[in-house]
């Protein structure tokens, strides 16, 4: 298990504005500033990338800042999506962290 203050990942984002789940929540990424979150749609293309996770409101709420084939600001579709979160922890090893994501509108 977990400890406390260690990164957990919640993987569903229902952004529909009703308060619950609407962001991709990566509980205690503030204490890792240090951090790169990148999310790719099931074709490998990268819809979303951030350094700073969690920092100054840089957080996924379903909307692409793509920076190739899909335009900025655009809904992405419900569906299965990949994450790869990159962060250095207190010891200052950098982690890695993937898994899937799921958009439910």
């Amino acid at each position: 298990s977990d400890k406390p203050g260690e990164i957990e990942i919640y993987n569903s984002v229902s952004p529909n504005g009703d308060g619950d789940n609407d962001l991709f929540v990566i509980r205690n990424i503030e204490n890792y500033p240090n951090n790169t979150v990148r999310i790719y749609n099931r074709w490998g293309v990268l819809v979303y990338e951030v350094d700073g996770y969690g920092q100054n409101d840089k957080v996924f709420r379903g909307v692409s800042n793509g920076r190739v084939t899909i335009q900025q600001s655009e809904e992405l579709p419900e569906g299965t999506y990949f994450y790869i979160l990159r962060y250095v922890n207190k010891t200052g090893v950098e982690k890695q962290r993937s898994g899937y994501l799921f958009i439910k509108r």
